[in-house]
């Protein structure tokens, strides 16, 4: 299996702050920002690949969804956030790591609700984690112990608490990802990330329609099905028949697909998880290789 580069890091790099190239140390949040305030603004993980950022427009496209919910706008084009994204990717010589862009309603004045002014845009680096060893042990979590207020369509709101407690909580208990089980049994996603899960033949995730993020990894994980022989099918999952299946993984932007366990569950070889893992690495070396 090809395991994808690990980010390095970047001493004291230099981010972009409403307006202006700074190095992070010397970077500057206004204290009335909405983000900071209310948590009122929306953000997307992007990762870099051989110097080159994976599906920026599939990532724009979904934050732009979902500012059009909270009617924040972009202060440039789409087009001028895809060039300042590689400015970093350029000006701190990355050529594997994770990206972080961040827009937020603005820098309040009077009344938050009245606020008229310019949005504020940010864009930094985040480092990933050392890589786990495999399987990576999950916690299934009630959503009502860990309040989400999910919205249909999904969108990825800064007010990301509910799920950083529960990540808390589940690590304390050693786990890599708590995933949520909903009020009516039914699995929807982790806490930052999609699950899926392999019975056969098919390839199960839960529908977006039940507030589930639709992740750009996800996206693809579901492009690949296909040619890889799976059914896809995103009907219901009880949370009874989880250990029923053949496989499990969870997916996202910085980890690709990691094949997961859980307390109870039977032993699995995850031949199919490994072969979508290798599949979604294989994809993003296409896409991301310079020429």
């Amino acid at each position: 299996m090809v395991s994808p580069p690990r980010p390095h890091r970047v001493q004291d790099p230099i981010v972009y702050s409403r307006g202006e190239w700074v190095r992070q140390s010397k970077a500057i949040v206004p204290f009335m920002d909405s983000g900071f305030w209310f948590g009122d603004g929306l953000f997307e993980t992007l990762r870099v690949v051989n110097g080159n950022i994976f599906r920026p427009h599939k990532h724009l496209a979904r934050m732009r969804e979902g500012m059009k919910i909270l009617r924040i706008e972009f202060p440039v084009p789409d087009n001028k956030v895809i060039e300042l994204m590689q400015e970093l990717v350029a000006r701190n010589d990355l050529k594997s790591t994770l990206i972080r862009l961040m827009c937020t309603r603005g820098t309040l004045e009077g009344a938050p609700w009245d606020h008229s002014g310019s949005s504020n845009l940010y864009i930094g680096i985040r480092y990933a984690q050392p890589e786990p060893a495999f399987p990576v042990k999950i916690k299934f979590v009630n959503e009502e112990d860990y309040p989400l207020g999910r919205m249909v369509p999904a969108i990825k709101s800064m007010t990301y608490l509910p799920n950083m407690l529960a990540t808390r909580d589940a690590v304390a208990e050693g786990a890599f990802e708590p995933v949520f089980v909903n009020r009516d049994g039914l699995v929807t996603e982790g806490a930052t990330r999609n699950i899926f899960f392999i019975q056969d033949h098919t390839l199960h995730t839960p529908d977006t329609s039940l507030g589930i993020l639709p992740g750009v990894t996800r996206d693809l994980i579901t492009e690949l099905s296909s040619e890889m022989g799976l059914t896809l099918d995103m009907s219901p999952i009880p949370f009874t028949q989880v250990n029923t299946m053949d496989e499990a993984f969870i997916s996202g932007t910085g980890i690709g697909a990691y094949p997961v366990t859980w307390e109870g569950y039977p032993e699995s070889d995850y031949s199919t998880t490994l072969r979508i893992r290798e599949r979604i690495q294989a994809q993003v070396q296409l896409e991301t290789r310079a020429g």
